[in-house]
């Protein structure tokens, strides 16, 4: 009997053990532990290879998500923003597979990124309606001051003990489609706004800022307002996590395009809270959960056929030429792009490289695999202020090359310029005229251009990196932007209009 009763007290004890462990509880250190979950950027359904390696895909991501939730049962997960648009398929389906995707892996909580409305205030609150999760912002609202889309402020969760209130913030809503139907609210007066009910009416034990922000507005933020405990911002990099201690706080990003997940373990022991980040890879050392990658592979195969939908018509045949052209002279190619740079930004002037033009279209239906053809590469279209002096110097280094077909030639929209091939290279440039008048070498323009254009290639050095409006973190990829202008126009006729004059 002695030895019956043992064995009960013996079980009873392993039972309890287990108990604890599965509510959160580690027994040997008295604390309670709860686990936050974070990605964001989930702009590819499937796994991205590029140089950066194997990374990404809801399929693997699903796995991670499991794998910790066994272990923990007490574990928020939280998307950062940014699902539709940046990349083919996101422009395709602006969003729309990516929350069933999280519906599917019971995401519970999400915050906005600009780019969630580049397709207009209409699809984001589409969107938000699918959504089984619960979006959050804490800054931006409708012009009457209620949150967008009526969605929370704020969300507490009870973890068995602990009480995590998240917040959701957003910048940069300069940088996306603008129909007036959202207002960013200040960053900091919003946030401090959401902090003082979390923290005085609902006595949370941690607050957590989801935040779509650059690293120096994360860090005058924790500054600005110590109660928050961690920031889950937007990625630094494509491939690579940052976890940035600040003091006994942590700003925390992980990598673009989901290639990981950030991990913060929140232990509570008395009234103590302490954090405990680590950074999981979503890479191909991840083993894929079977039925969502079958759910990836169906919206893959489902983008071949969305590929061939017309958008639009082209009367006049778009021509790069046999001969390239657009490498050494005005086409009409180039015009179209150029102009679509132009319209999106609303800007004094729209720069396009020739060599980027890589499609002729023939007159009839403008597909979006058209756009996807005349430019592959999936440059941003970033904005700049630039002045007259640099203008002409960007002009000189297109023409510099021209004899030997170089990539870096300027298509142009919303000036003229001439040049002389036969001309010592930096002398080349002619004439440069905006709205009809010499351009004016200390005057400021608004140029929009490719993000490679930008950042130095094809030796475009001038550029001050300081002069951008809108980066390429903040900015649409190129066929997005000829795709929106397309569809503007139904009816492409583009001619050549004496843009360039090459002087013989």
């Amino acid at each position: 009997m002695k030895k019956i009763i043992f064995m009960l007290l013996a079980f009873s004890l392993m039972l309890g053990i287990f108990t604890m462990a599965g509510t959160g509880v580690d027994a040997a250190k008295g604390e309670r532990k709860a686990t936050v979950l974070y990605f964001n950027d989930a702009h590819e359904i499937s796994p991205v290879v590029n140089r950066f390696g194997d990374r990404g895909g809801v399929a693997r991501l699903k796995t991670v998500i499991d794998q910790v939730r066994a272990e923990n049962k007490k574990t928020v997960v939280a998307f950062g923003g940014d699902l539709g648009g940046g990349t083919l398929f996101g422009g395709v389906f602006k969003g729309y597979p990516m929350v069933e995707a999280f519906n599917k892996m019971d995401i519970d909580i999400a915050n906005f990124g600009q780019h969630d409305f580049d397709f207009g205030t209409d699809v984001t609150r589409d969107l938000v309606s699918k959504s089984n999760f619960k979006w959050i912002s804490s800054n931006l609202t409708d012009q009457a001051g209620n949150t967008f889309a009526d969605v929370p402020r704020y969300k507490i969760y009870n973890l068995k003990g602990i009480k995590i209130g998240f917040i959701g913030l957003t910048d940069d809503m300069d940088t996306t489609t603008q129909n007036g139907n959202v207002v960013q609210q200040s960053i900091i007066p919003s946030a401090r706004k959401a902090v003082e009910v979390l923290q005085n009416d609902k006595k949370v034990d941690a607050i957590v800022a989801l935040t779509q922000e650059p690293l120096e507005k994360d860090k005058a933020l924790l500054d600005a307002i110590p109660e928050i405990d961690a920031v889950f911002t937007e990625e630094k990099a494509e491939a690579q996590s940052f976890i940035y201690p600040y003091g006994d706080r942590y700003i925390l990003a992980p990598e673009g395009n989901i290639g990981s997940v950030i991990r913060l373990d929140i232990f509570k022991k008395g009234k103590d809270i302490s954090l405990e980040p680590t950074v999981l890879e979503v890479d191909d050392t991840v083993i894929e959960d079977q039925e969502m990658k079958e759910f990836a592979d169906f919206y893959q195969n489902k983008l071949e056929d969305e590929l061939g939908k017309t958008i639009a018509t082209v009367q006049t045949p778009l021509i790069y030429g046999d001969n390239h052209e657009s490498r050494y002279q005005e086409t009409n190619i180039g015009n179209f792009v150029a102009d679509a740079y132009r319209k999106h930004y609303d800007a004094d002037i729209g720069f396009m490289l020739g060599g980027g033009i890589r499609a002729s279209v023939p007159a009839g239906d403008f597909t979006l695999r058209d756009a996807y053809s005349i430019l592959p590469f999936q440059n941003k279209v970033v904005l700049a202020n630039v002045n007259g002096q640099t203008i002409i110097h960007a002009l000189e280094n297109g023409v510099s090359r021209v004899e030997n077909l170089g990539g870096g030639f300027l298509q142009v929209s919303g000036l003229t310029y001439s040049y002389n091939p036969a001309a010592p290279v930096g002398e080349r440039i002619t004439e440069v005229l905006f709205n009809g008048q010499p351009i004016e070498e200390q005057k400021i323009y608004t140029v929009a251009m490719p993000s490679y254009m930008f950042e130095g290639g094809d030796g475009y050095s001038m550029f001050d990196q300081n002069d951008v409006i809108v980066s390429a973190e903040n900015a649409r990829t190129d066929a997005e932007v000829l795709i929106e202008y397309a569809k503007g126009l139904e009816i492409i006729n583009i001619e050549k209009e004496g843009r360039i004059t090459v002087i013989k």
